[in-house]
């Protein structure tokens, strides 16, 4: 029977669920049909009561209607499938008791009885939970009925017989089929809730379901509930997969790391993908093992794991739940450990630090800039117009980050209708001919100084945009200089923000920047790395800032990812000129720019354009926290680095002496070369010409479209190397182990690390060098100055 239900094997808990699935779906349905049959129950009794003269047992009907009625208002009350079906069993066979007692004496019982026989095996068909009740039902239903049928004279029991094949049959097909399509429909819907709440890749929850679970787990907690923390773990460098090995790659490292995390997480725990790389797991903390020491050895697992040019590591960040706690502040608490561990160089296990000052990673909290500006100071004043639109000033807070303070406003030129409401900047700047653009851009300065007075913020100066056109104009430098003056501002409190154009020449900019120089003004170049502003453009305007396109933010070594804005910002420190980084939208660009010792940042992170001169309250904390950040990471990666290079420091140190002691150089550099960085092993001698041997190591390989090619025919490299950090270093502290770099060997093509050491050698200076490859992401760098 169940065979032909079921078009594949169930198995117990399935059939659980679904029978219980049934009856939250059939209590309604049952109470309706068996209250409506409670009425049909009645009217045979009334009928009864009115058509036939011979009396019955009144309180036989009433005592009958009055189980019926309580049976039918305990329906939504069950709560199991066994009480449920009591109650369908108890109600046919009452129905079928009472039907016996009212048929009597009637004269022709066997009409009165077959629309009731008939119809309740029917009516009742469909709403059997299960085929056992149906059967139970049935069987003690007609059981039931032998009080009536051993009235019956043969003939009508032989009409009774038909009337009950035919009613039973139908009831047979009634309810198995109506039962096929419950259980059909029961999987169709499990299935796609199934799909609904799981990754399809990895076949753990999605992001919507963890939040729902997560939720709801927290909701039930109680004071005896075991501790539960949230572990969020992100793939390091997955996008370094999908771009060089392909997306099969990457789909592959994502199910490596959600079965490791299924693998060894404790029973009751939450598990899913909430990112593209990222998994989160909610677990209860056990006795014998605490989340400290799972979280590494998860760490260490997933270590394990391969990718392939090595192995899969992943970042984890740790937050406990605490009272009060909702999934959002628990994901924060933990999204910020998984912050520190990514900057701390990644494959590490960082916990949290306690309650947030500010949202980390998110800027969304931050109230966006106002549509309106009623309240401007200029509105005091006569306004200025332009092509019917009155234009606004609006300012963005510029922040010093070692100092942790404001240093600054730039003035941001904004347009406003007659119902007070901002317009598109199409309209304030679409179409402009180069004299209208020159006009808007002297307004835009009234503007400003108009709507600054002399209400600058202490200790800030005001960022003034300029056209280049306007910049080199004849004068212009004295109509600004009074129009400051009028403010009740110094021109030293200005900063003239020269934009990035192609419309002026280099020369007449510089020209310019010194007669603005001598009314006191400070100079900044706007925009540096983006469209026309390089680098002759700006050592010849020389300006005392440069604010660097946010794009430059992002710029990574092509093999690494190490970013390059910290080398940026050293060569533009040596040119002695202030940097600023704008557009810092994203912590993870504030600590970037914290680490690469930039001088100023502005961005919608720190503040976003306001008709307000008062700057919100949490950028001074922001900074803080990156710095925090930044010193745990630089301590972090400080020791791993130490820790990478000291094999390294020590074999040399080794080789050193067996070279010293008149051991052949491939016999005492056979170890070096061996190790899984190290690119060639060569000596140099007294000057750093001679080359006295080379070998290359464990981690050559042939460069790919390098300037020099190949070259390996011969056995050794020629070249003069006394310049190079990693010769003299040595020469100066001979008989010890150091390292430089990193550099780009110009033999190798590979960013590397050079470990050498000076030694003497037949009263002959010798130095020994082996060049690491440092180009591998992951690598931790050396801290420079």
């Amino acid at each position: 029977m169940w065979s032909s239900v079921f078009p594949s094997p169930v198995a117990p808990i399935e059939r659980k669920r679904f029978h219980l699935r049934s009856l939250e779906l059939q209590r309604p349905l049952s109470f309706v049909t068996m209250a409506l049959s409670i009425g049909t129950y009645a009217l045979f009794a009334v009928a009864r009561l009115l058509l036939v003269d011979v009396r019955y047992p009144f309180w036989v009907t009433m005592l009958a209607a009055i189980g019926l009625v309580l049976l039918v208002l305990a329906i939504p009350r069950t709560r199991t499938t066994a009480e449920f079906g009591f109650i369908g069993v108890a109600y046919v066979v009452i129905m079928q008791c009472a039907a016996n007692t009212l048929v009597r004496g009637t004269g022709a019982p066997l009409a009165w009885m077959l629309p009731a026989v008939v119809a309740i095996t029917l009516c009742a068909a469909p709403l059997w939970l299960t085929p056992r009740h149906f059967v139970v039902g049935n069987v003690l239903y007609y059981v039931a009925t032998l009080p009536f049928v051993l009235t019956l004279s043969p003939e009508q029991l032989a009409i009774f017989g038909v009337w009950v094949t035919i009613s039973l049959s139908t009831a047979v097909v009634f309810h198995f089929g109506f039962y096929h399509f419950r259980f059909r429909h029961f999987r169709l819907e499990e299935e796609l809730t199934t799909l609904a709440a799981t990754d399809p890749l990895t076949g753990v929850q999605n992001r919507r379901a963890f939040l729902d679970a997560a939720a709801q787990t927290i909701e039930q907690r109680t004071a005896d509930s075991p501790p539960v923390a949230l572990l969020f773990v992100d793939i390091d460098q997955f996008k370094s997969i999908n771009d060089q090995f392909g997306h099969g790659a990457g789909d592959k490292a994502l199910m490596n790391v959600a079965q490791t995390i299924v693998a060894l997480a404790p029973a009751g725990t939450l598990i899913a993908r909430i990112g593209g790389e990222e998994f989160v797991a909610l677990m209860p903390e056990q006795a014998d093992c605490p989340i400290e020491r799972f979280a590494e050895s998860l760490r260490a697992e997933i270590a394990r794991l391969p990718r392939p040019e090595g192995f899969v590591t992943a970042s984890i960040g740790v937050a406990r739940l605490a009272h009060g706690d909702t999934v959002a502040s628990l994901l924060e608490r933990a999204d910020e450990a998984l912050f520190r561990a990514k900057q701390a160089g990644r494959n590490q296990v960082a916990f949290e630090r306690g309650v947030l000052r500010v949202p980390v990673r998110n800027t969304a909290s931050d109230a966006p800039a106002p549509l309106r500006a009623r309240d401007l100071a200029s509105h005091a004043m006569p306004h200025l117009r332009w092509r019917n639109v009155t234009l606004v000033s609006h300012f963005q807070p510029l922040w010093s980050l070692p100092r942790e303070q404001l240093i600054g406003v730039e003035a941001l030129l904004r347009g406003e209708d007659d119902d007070h409401q901002l317009v598109a900047p199409v309209v304030l700047f679409g179409g402009l001919t180069p004299d209208e653009l020159m006009a808007l851009d002297v307004l835009a300065h009234q503007c400003h100084l108009r709507s600054v007075g002399a209400q600058l913020p202490e200790g800030a100066r005001l960022f003034l945009n300029v056209l280049p056109s306007t910049f080199v104009r004849p004068g212009y430098e004295l109509e600004l200089a009074s129009l400051v003056h009028d403010a009740g501002l110094d021109t030293g409190d200005i900063v003239l923000e020269l934009l990035e154009t192609d419309d002026a020449d280099p020369n007449e900019l510089s020209l310019a920047a010194n007669r603005y120089r001598d009314c006191g003004f400070l100079i900044a170049v706007d925009d540096f790395g983006a469209r026309y502003s390089n680098l002759d453009r700006l050592l010849r305007i020389q300006p005392d800032l440069v604010k660097l396109d946010g794009e430059l933010i992002r710029a990574r070594n092509r093999r690494s990812g190490r970013p390059l804005l910290r080398d940026l910002v050293t060569l533009l420190h040596q040119a002695d000129i202030v940097v600023v980084v704008e557009g810092v939208e994203t912590t993870e660009e504030l600590v970037l720019a914290v680490e690469a010792k930039v001088d100023i940042a502005q961005g919608y992170l720190l503040g976003r354009p306001s008709a307000s001169l008062a700057p919100g309250g949490a950028a001074p904390t922001r900074i803080d926290h990156a710095f925090d950040v930044v010193a745990l990471a630089r301590s972090t990666r400080m020791g791993q680095f130490d820790s990478t290079i000291r094999p390294y420091l020590d074999a040399l140190t080794d080789a050193g002496r067996q070279v010293e002691s008149g051991v052949p150089y491939p016999v005492s550099l056979a170890a070096l070369l061996a190790r899984p960085l190290c690119l060639r092993v060569f000596a140099l001698g007294p000057t750093g010409r001679a080359t006295l041997f080379e070998a290359r190591g464990a981690a050559d390989a042939p460069p790919v479209n390098h300037l020099y090619g190949d070259k390996r025919t011969s056995a050794v490299v020629s070249g003069r190397w006394d310049h190079r950090a990693f010769f003299w270093k040595a020469v100066r502290q001979r008989g010890s182990a150091v390292y430089s770099g990193p550099m780009l060997s110009p033999i190798t093509s590979n960013l590397c690390i050079i470990v050498s050491i000076a030694l003497r050698v037949n009263d002959m200076q010798v130095l020994l060098a082996v060049e690491l490859d440092w180009a591998t992401p992951g690598l931790p760098w050396p801290e420079a100055a």
